[in-house]
């Protein structure tokens, strides 16, 4: 029993190993090249290094958030991953590895929800991670709104953790609806995981909680004796995301967005003419249209798969995943269409829920039978010893053969599998040394002259905070040194509350203000109009790279800048609930 044990043990934690080296892979290839800004300095992906900075400064809580509160698992995973690294930049890089394993790790428990194989579970979940791996390697335009998003998964903001749940939520439903026995239904492990990820994105319900209900619907009609099972697995989830939902009515004053923002309900012209372009820009590079074809025979072959399953009268685990992979990916586009969706993020499914249904159809798929070893006896021969063997044989008047391991072909696969193995983890441990350096320096444009301006200028010193607009100041928040304070705001100086925090603004002492000159890694320049000029003659203009500080201490400007920041946080703040206007 204990070998059998230890080799069970050795198999998972190889899987685990072989899975982080695919995520060192990813990560490297992503910050080697067009992808580094978009997960360390991104406006979207530095919010919750922003976030964690302003609570352990003891700031008031006046966040303006966006629908999405990246509070499950995002959060956790994030405290978990600074508790144990140094700066912003690794435990970013240390996240999106998580990430990745943790794919693998939920992706495994699919597996097993299909298969009794421990063996088979493992591989067809690392299959998984490799063709995700594969997809970022294809990927090498900056920005986070391409058709390039299997890249995205690796950032703590651009919804990997809805699609973490998304992936849970599958498993937790197949050992639900289509498991054998009372220890394979756990409602209660659905609704928090239904709960959670609807309260943290309500993107889950079209995500996950519509396409798996549609999917029961048509499980429980095919399999007649379980639909029991399938109404109490939909129930859950309409339990759990409808609880979720509610959850977040005590929140409605951290949450700014306005839902004409994401609900365009005469959009459906411009989201179509959106996704043609997104398509048509991606395939203009060899990567890009090769990324597109993988996903399109994903998909393509999740819908063939379940067609067939469907056709064959199969009513297993395996034919509800393939029936909520082929529900998700009509379901996903059909929603997107409907709103109006102009951003490609919100197809991540489609990457990912493909996933799902391959390693599906890998796990449960019957074992070719040239790969069965071949049976030395009849089907009712089977005694626990090897002698009892022997001696039924004897008396059966069949000739005795000593039991024979496995010929040249089956050694030569498990070494052949041994040195893909060990080619991986070089490979991972390679693309690790780029990470490390990326965490060890993140290099992010302007961050240390700014540091050094402020130090030396004095304005650390005095308390003094700078101004600038989204796309130019979320990184330098980020990665500037300790004295560095910067207001974020509008064009015309008013302050904009968009993922950041109204508190420090409320009584901020603006004296200068940061200045894009040229855009970012991913193609942004904040626009200023006239209210620069308007402000009159600076003291200095100190130029760091892309952007300029513009520095109005002690000037007539100061008091205008002062003036115009305190005086829109504190009418935002009231509006909001959070004060009275002064």
């Amino acid at each position: 029993m204990a070998p059998i044990r230890l080799r069970s043990a050795a198999i998972e934690v190889l899987g685990v190993v072989l899975a982080s080296s695919c995520a060192l892979i990813a990560l490297g290839h992503a910050v080697s090249g067009a992808k580094r800004a978009l997960l360390l300095s991104d406006g979207d992906s530095v919010l919750l290094p922003l976030l964690v900075r302003s609570v352990e400064r003891g700031e008031a809580f006046q966040w303006g958030m966006s629908p999405v509160l990246f509070a499950f698992p995002e959060l956790p995973l994030y405290l978990a991953s600074a508790a144990v690294t140094r700066g912003v930049a690794g435990a970013l890089l240390l996240n999106g590895v998580l990430n990745v394993v943790l794919l693998y790790a939920l992706l495994r428990f699919v597996a097993g929800r299909v298969t009794r194989s421990r063996p088979r579970a493992v591989l067809a979940a690392l299959a998984g991670v490799a063709v995700f791996t594969a997809a970022c390697l294809l990927e090498s335009r900056p920005g986070g709104n391409t058709g390039e998003i299997a890249s995205l998964f690796l950032t703590t903001t651009y919804y990997s953790g809805t699609l973490l749940a998304l992936v849970a939520a599958i498993g937790l439903v197949l050992q639900i609806s289509a498991g054998h026995g009372r220890r394979n239904r756990p409602p209660a492990a659905l609704l928090i995981v239904a709960a959670l990820a609807t309260f943290s994105n309500p993107l889950f319900v079209l995500w996950g909680t519509a396409p798996m209900i549609l999917a029961l619907a048509a499980f429980a009609l095919v399999r007649h004796s379980r639909w029991r099972r399938a109404l109490l697995a939909a129930g859950i989830l309409i339990a759990g995301s409808g609880l979720g939902y509610a959850g977040r009515t005590p929140l409605s004053r951290f949450l700014i967005a306005q839902k004409e923002e994401y609900f365009r309900w005469d959009g459906q012209a411009a989201s179509l003419a959106f996704a043609r372009q997104s398509l048509l820009t991606q395939a203009q590079t060899l990567g890009g249209f090769v990324e597109l074809v993988l996903a399109a025979v994903l998909i393509a072959g999740t819908v063939v798969a379940t067609v067939v399953a469907l056709a064959r009268r199969e009513r297993s685990a395996r034919t509800l995943a393939l029936l909520i992979g082929s529900a998700t990916v009509a379901a996903v586009p059909a929603g997107l269409l409907v709103i109006g969706s102009i951003s490609t993020r919100y197809a991540e499914p489609l990457v990912v829920v493909p996933l799902v249904a391959m390693v599906v159809v890998l796990a449960a798929a019957p074992r070719p039978a040239s790969l069965r070893p071949p049976s030395l006896r009849p089907a009712s021969l089977r005694p626990a010893s090897r002698i009892s063997r022997r001696f039924l044989q004897r008396r059966a008047g069949m000739p005795v053969v000593a039991r024979r391991r496995p010929g040249f072909s089956l050694n030569f696969g498990a070494i052949g599998a041994g040195v893909l193995a060990a080619a991986l983890v070089a490979t991972g441990a390679g693309a690790g040394t780029a990470v490390a350096r990326a965490a060890a320096d993140p290099a992010v444009p302007g961050a240390s002259c700014l540091t050094q301006w402020a130090t030396a200028s004095g304005a650390a010193r005095d308390g003094i905070s700078g101004a600038g607009q989204f796309w130019t100041v979320r990184g330098l928040q980020a990665y500037a040194g300790d004295g560095v304070e910067l207001v974020q705001v509008n064009s015309d100086l008013s302050v904009y509350p968009w993922l950041a925090n109204l508190a420090p603004a409320e009584s901020a002492r603006v004296g200068y203000v940061v200045v894009a000159e040229q855009p970012d890694d991913n193609g942004h320049l904040d626009y200023w109009g006239d209210t620069v000029t308007d402000l009159g003659t600076p003291k200095e203009i100190v130029r760091c790279g892309r952007f300029a500080i513009y520095d109005y201490r002690g000037t007539a400007a100061e008091q205008r800048l002062t003036g115009a920041v305190t005086r829109s946080a504190r009418v935002q703040a009231a509006l909001r609930g959070f004060g009275a206007t002064s």
